[in-house]
């Protein structure tokens, strides 16, 4: 028996096929990735979350993102937990916007 590894295409935005990843800002401080990912796991079958130890320029706020393989999961992530408040503070979800630079991938959102 042969096994095949296949790869990942690229799209033209510096994603890869079959991922979609959620932009959530102001995370509360008392959020950990794990509990990031207990909350958006009632929504579908989270892939990955992933939660930067620095905070926006803009907003002077935590963010991260979470990415799940099935589309439909992540458009209803956005809907319900848009606006939803954790602790003291209402989260901001969307879709993460990427944009390509000379130098590589930059995440704009």
């Amino acid at each position: 028996m042969k096994i095949v590894q296949h790869k990942q295409s690229r799209r033209s935005d510096g994603g890869r096929y079959g991922v979609y990843t959620i932009f959530v800002d102001n995370i509360p401080s008392s959020m950990s990735p794990k509990g990031l990912h207990t909350l958006f796991m009632k929504f579908g079958i989270v892939r990955d979350v992933f939660i930067p130890n620095k905070l926006r320029k803009t907003t002077w706020s935590r963010f991260g993102f979470v990415k799940y393989d099935c589309p439909v999961a992540a458009e209803i992530t956005i809907q319900k937990v848009n606006g939803l408040w954790c602790d003291d503070k209402a989260l901001k979800v969307k879709r993460a916007e990427f944009q390509k630079e000379a130098s590589g991938v930059r995440v704009v959102s």
